[in-house]
């Protein structure tokens, strides 16, 4: 099956890995930390968000981003508690089913960063083995990462976790394709992004 995904590493012909960047040590912590009940996490996330001002004023603020490593914590937790034959976030490779989404998401992604950034990522038609694709509506994420960010709200997020293994989807969904299993870069379709 064709679907789309961008990267700035990539090449045609490539195969891509699960999980490329492996963020899991970012994450994991709150995992153990939700393991642990529900005050443990919480600790986390102020400690996240303190840690966020800090850097932020410092401008390492990057890989500080504690509502999305918490979102994602809150995510691989549940998966493993409730619905450990799902892919998992952190080592699987995402994709886009249509070709307009990509562009979209890229565009969400990417505007405003620096040119010199942008001009890094490329677009790829990939052919995927269409039996390891997983249908997940991922404004579920968007929304458990608001409630992280905004209020630390660890039940709504775990909601929103469940909802997104159980196939389900928001009041609009934004689709995207979960996969370990194997593909391909077959094509390189950048110029449909400029």
């Amino acid at each position: 099956m064709i679907v789309y995904h961008y990267s700035q590493t990539l090449r045609e012909g490539d195969r891509l890995e699960p999980g490329h960047e492996d963020y899991s040590d970012l994450c994991e912590p709150f995992v153990q930390a939700l393991e642990r009940g529900g005050d443990c996490f919480h600790a986390m996330l102020l400690n996240g968000k303190y840690l966020y001002a800090v850097l932020g004023r410092s401008g390492l603020r990057n890989y500080a981003d504690y509502a999305k490593w918490a979102a994602e914590g809150v995510f691989e937790y549940v998966r493993r508690e409730e619905f450990p034959t799902c892919a998992s976030r952190l080592r699987c490779s995402y994709f886009c089913p249509e070709l307009s989404d990509c562009i979209r998401m890229f565009h969400e992604n990417f505007d405003e960063e620096e040119e010199e950034d942008r001009a890094k990522v490329r677009l790829f038609a990939i052919e995927a083995d269409e039996e390891s694709l997983e249908r997940r509506d991922v404004s579920l994420f968007d929304a458990a990462y608001d409630y992280i960010n905004e209020k630390q709200d660890t039940e709504a997020a775990v909601a929103c976790a469940r909802r997104y293994f159980a196939g389900e989807h928001g009041a609009e969904p934004s689709w995207e394709y979960l996969s370990a299993g194997e593909a391909v870069a077959v094509k390189d379709v950048t110029d449909l992004l400029r």
